[in-house]
C-alpha cells in the first residue's frame, strides 16, 4: 500500500491513507449469507388502485316468451 501511495503522490495524486487501504482491503464480516436473502415481491411498494372498475351486477333476466 506504501508504493500504491506513492505512486498516486508522484502522479500528483494525494490521498490518506486509511482512505486507501479500506478500498484496498475486503472487508471481515459478512453482512449476508448467499441464499438467505429475501427478495420484495412485485406487488410490494405499488400504490393501491386510486380508480378501480365497479363490478357490474347480474340480475335475474325474465324468460323470454
Amino acid at each position: 500500500m506504501d508504493q500504491i501511495k506513492d505512486r498516486l503522490a508522484k502522479d500528483g495524486c494525494h490521498i490518506n491513507m486509511n482512505v486507501l487501504r479500506r478500498a484496498m482491503q475486503i472487508p471481515e464480516d459478512i453482512e449476508w449469507q448467499p441464499g438467505t436473502r429475501e427478495y420484495p415481491d412485485p406487488t410490494q411498494g405499488l400504490m393501491a388502485n386510486p380508480f378501480p372498475k365497479k363490478k357490474k351486477k347480474k340480475g335475474k333476466k325474465g324468460k323470454k316468451k
